[in-house]
């Protein structure tokens, strides 16, 4: 059976500059992105006050951390510090180090998609995860790379999982990996996630640094979709 057809919530991931987070609200995304964990996007706290200080609960905020943290940030040290209540987890074989803040803390894993088997196993991954999986990020599998890569895995993999009821019953799915303002409605409808997700591809020059007009132009595709 086909899901119905609706278009998906939006996550602008890898925010570094208040104004970005507040261009990205106008625009009408879901959520956004603050990276912890490592790369060009990565901020410090007193970066992430500023960009929370501005966004003045606007839309939430999900904080992308290492699962091994156990210093200012980890997640229960997030939570205490910046009130930052939604974590992107990427941990090797579904660790948390350290206390696990209770709800209303949520959390997301971190599936890097290199084969079809990997979304076909995502039960499992999901099932042996140390914390309680609200949502599971789809990325390309980039050797050394978490993320922001520009570079997209095969869409039909998850189309096919989903055929194939290999994903029925599963936290919600969000789509990244690679997408902008040109492929995100093909990814769409190929993929059906619940959520998209971008950073690279709503960027113009270095990275972090977000144009509002691709922004505004992610939103428009995703909605026609």
């Amino acid at each position: 059976m086909q899901r119905p057809v609706k278009s998906p919530k939006v996550k602008i991931c890898g925010i570094t500059r208040p104004a970005d987070a507040v261009a990205a609200a106008t625009a009408g995304v879901d959520a956004i992105g603050l990276n912890f964990y490592s790369g060009p996007r990565r901020i410090n706290l007193t970066q992430a006050r500023a960009i929370l200080d501005a966004l003045s609960g606007q839309v939430p905020a999900v904080a992308l951390i290492d699962g091994s943290a156990t210093g200012e940030y980890s997640a229960a040290h997030l939570v205490a510090a910046l009130g930052v209540r939604l974590f992107q987890v990427y941990a090797a074989g579904g660790g948390l180090a350290g206390p696990i803040p209770p709800a209303p803390a949520a959390y997301g894993l971190v599936a890097h998609v290199a084969q079809p088997a990997d979304l076909t196993q995502l039960p499992q991954r999901i099932g042996t995860a140390a914390f309680p999986v609200a949502a599971v990020l789809l990325d390309a599998c980039v050797p050394g790379r978490l993320g922001g890569t520009g570079t997209s895995f095969n869409w039909q993999w998850v189309a096919t999982a989903r055929a194939a009821g290999a994903l029925t019953g599963l936290p919600p799915l969000i789509l990244a990996g690679g997408l902008n303002p040109g492929n995100v409605a093909a990814a769409i409808t190929i993929a059906q996630p619940d959520w998209v997700d971008v950073s690279g591809g709503v960027e113009s020059g270095s990275p972090g640094i977000k144009d509002a007009r691709r922004i505004a132009d992610f939103m428009a595709a995703v909605r026609s979709a």
